[in-house]
């Protein structure tokens, strides 16, 4: 029998629960983390929506940090693609 040990990479640096290995988890590495697919959308909703997810910017201050990192390697490999394609 094979253990399997639970490791950084298997918890959501959001959520704190453990993500399973077909969840798409996006990385930070803001906070050398990952974050689960629920934890991307929480993310998400507060970015978008801070009243309707009941969040406050004391409850969550990474969140922004976490979205400005994604939003910007988005809109690089964007560009990226722009040049490629033409």
């Amino acid at each position: 029998m094979t253990e399997e040990w639970l490791g950084m990479d298997d918890i959501c640096y959001v959520t704190g629960k453990i993500m399973s290995k077909d969840d798409r988890a996006r990385f930070t590495f803001e906070f050398d983390a990952w974050v689960s697919e629920e934890g991307q959308q929480l993310i998400e909703d507060y970015i978008y929506d801070r009243h309707t997810a009941g969040l406050t910017d004391e409850d969550v201050p990474d969140f922004q940090i976490i979205f400005g990192e994604w939003y910007a390697q988005d809109a690089a490999a964007a560009s990226r693609d722009d040049e490629f394609n033409g």
